[in-house]
């Protein structure tokens, strides 16, 4: 009997320990709020947005120059050199000794609203990468005088007229609902949208801090613990457990009790009544 109460108590413990463990999580998921997000400052024009974090200086590795004065999201350290970073919608790496890491969020991190008009009668295609000469890398062809077309930055690739330069846009081209990331031959371009430094003024850091940047498992784990809630909330929540188990564990005791004592009174009784007899049959 003992050692079925002793079970009892102790899948009650567990069942206790189960809910406390398990109740947080969904208030978590309501509330969870990320740390803040960490930005850099670009130092100087030729700031590059890189396809890998390696420091292969080609346009083939690169997406495009990031317009000065303005930042790039930070999302961790890629290695020594490089931090993978966000520009926008397009995500790449920046060199460390490129940018300078910012405390605090900027208003307008992006030079987001540039545009652009392509003014060749023919049109001009939209490619891959900033060559002409390679036929397989087009996109599109973008018609004349279209301007539906956001700039990202430039970039120095391929002389497709010769003494015409080597500059290329880098660009979103929106059609029909559909989007496509792509370079243009900035010769046959125009109306450029005027891009104003970024006078935001924030304090420099030495490095960003991406300690509440968790992974999944991480925030998880934080998630489904009772410390991440408010000191009221938990003192809510362990009352709520306890007071059931509480009661259950002295539903298991108070009839034991109950049924000991009647046990010894039922004994002494018994006693009593062999005694009697047994002095009667002397008698």
């Amino acid at each position: 009997m003992k050692t079925k109460k002793f079970v009892l108590i102790i899948c009650f413990c567990l069942l206790s320990c189960f809910c406390l463990n398990n109740i947080p999580s969904v208030y978590a998921d309501q509330s969870y709020v990320a740390g803040s997000p960490e930005y850099a400052r670009v130092k100087s024009a030729n700031v590059k947005l890189y396809r890998t974090a390696t420091e292969v200086e080609d346009y083939s590795n690169y997406y495009f120059y990031i317009p000065e004065t303005y930042f790039v999201e930070l999302l961790s350290y890629e290695n020594e050199n490089f931090f993978s970073a966000r520009y926008m919608d397009i995500y790449g790496y920046v060199k460390i000794s490129d940018v300078q890491c910012v405390s605090g969020v900027p208003i307008n991190p992006f030079a987001s609203k540039i545009s652009f008009r392509v003014f060749l009668p023919s049109g001009i295609e939209l490619r891959s990468t900033p060559s002409q000469s390679d036929g397989l890398n087009t996109l599109s062809t973008i018609n004349f005088l279209e301007t539906n077309l956001q700039y990202y930055g430039s970039i120095s690739g391929e002389e497709a007229i010769i003494y015409k330069g080597t500059d290329w846009y880098f660009c979103k081209y929106t059609k029909g609902g559909s989007e496509q990331n792509g370079y243009v031959y900035s010769v046959f371009c125009d109306l450029l949208t005027s891009i104003p430094p970024n006078t935001e003024v924030l304090e420099y850091v030495s490095e960003p801090n991406f300690q509440t940047q968790s992974t999944s498992g991480e925030i998880k784990a934080e998630e489904n613990s009772i410390s991440s809630l408010p000191s009221t909330s938990q003192i809510l929540i362990i009352v709520a457990i306890c007071i059931p188990c509480i009661f259950l564990i002295y539903l298991i005791f108070r009839p034991t009790r109950i049924t000991a004592r009647s046990y010894k009174e039922t004994s002494k009784k018994g006693r009593k009544n062999r005694k009697q007899d047994y002095y009667e049959y002397e008698e």
